[in-house]
């Protein structure tokens, strides 16, 4: 499912400033040390541009979908949630990722020892990019310096275990990137809403732009997923019902939803944000029911009324 990238921040040079770049980079590409086998946005000629000095000037914006991918490699992390689930239980193919699921379900607490010590590699391993881009000439890692402020957030935040499962997540969601260092600082006031807090396996708090606060409750019953969705009037639960029920059919994953009225708030959110509530173990699929849900409200909220 594809989603509008919201956030572009890369800085491109001018014109004068590429084709300078890139007069210079012919003269001395075979001269230059090799940068880690890193992905690069598609758009680039990497056969024509040195990887270690290609940051200095994007020919194409690196959207919040190319840093994720950059992020997903520099974390030695599958490409998806789902091969993500899947290789825990490959303990042969990845002997790390499978110390966190037991008796079929993923550790919070050994999820957040994995991301936090991945971070930090991943960090060291930028650092070492970011010393080497320098050397050769470059002027600007501005860009690899904010995805550097993204890994330091990652590994500050899963040091709280209750952050764990969000900074998982956001690595497999194309979101505003201020989002890896922004909490929720919503309450929750509604009884019923507490209540399923309570009574639930897992529950996501979101800020939306359009809908305001909404909330996402995720049971399990022998094999099924029941999810109570707290939303405003206004929210279009068809759409949601359409997007779960097809991702879910895809993951094999049965689910059945159940939306509850709250009140209508009038305010409005500048920034999609989420927060996940859970007892410290969860299901694999329950995970992968989470992470449908979240992309499912935020592509019906960066939608509506376009």
């Amino acid at each position: 499912m594809e989603f509008n990238s919201v956030n572009n921040f890369i800085i491109q040079p001018n014109s004068a400033q590429k084709a300078g770049l890139v007069k210079g980079l012919q003269n001395q590409q075979t001269a230059q040390p090799q940068a880690q086998n890193l992905p690069l946005p598609q758009s680039i000629n990497q056969a024509a541009v040195n990887p270690s000095l290609m940051y200095d000037f994007q020919l194409a914006k690196m959207d919040n979908e190319t840093i994720l991918k950059y992020l997903q490699n520099l974390m030695k992390l599958p490409n998806s949630i789902d091969k993500f689930v899947n290789q825990m239980s490959e303990k042969v193919a990845n002997p790390k990722l499978a110390l966190i699921l037991a008796e079929n379900m993923i550790s919070v607490k050994m999820l957040s020892e994995f991301l936090n010590q991945n971070s930090a590699d991943a960090i060291s391993k930028l650092m070492q990019t970011i010393s080497q881009t320098l050397k050769s000439g470059a002027s600007d890692v501005s860009q690899l310096k904010e995805i550097l402020s993204i890994l330091n957030a990652i590994q500050s935040s899963t040091n709280i275990n209750s952050n764990t499962l969000k900074e998982l997540l956001l690595l497999y969601i194309p979101l505003n990137v201020p989002v890896f260092d922004k909490n929720v600082v919503s309450a929750i006031d509604d009884e019923e809403e507490k209540e399923a807090i309570k009574n639930s396996k897992l529950s996501i708090l979101f800020e939306t732009i359009n809908f305001s606060n909404l909330l996402v409750s995720i049971n399990e019953v022998e094999n099924n997923f029941f999810l109570d969705v707290f939303v405003c009037s206004k929210f279009l639960k068809e759409e949601f019902i359409r997007i779960v029920q097809a991702l879910s059919k895809e993951a094999n994953i049965s689910s059945i939803i159940d939306f509850k009225n709250k009140q209508d708030v009038e305010t409005r959110n500048i920034i999609q944000n989420f927060k996940i509530l859970s007892d410290g173990f969860i299901s694999p699929n329950a995970l992968i029911l989470a992470h449908i849900a979240i992309k499912a409200i935020f592509k019906i909220d960066s939608n509506y009324n376009q």
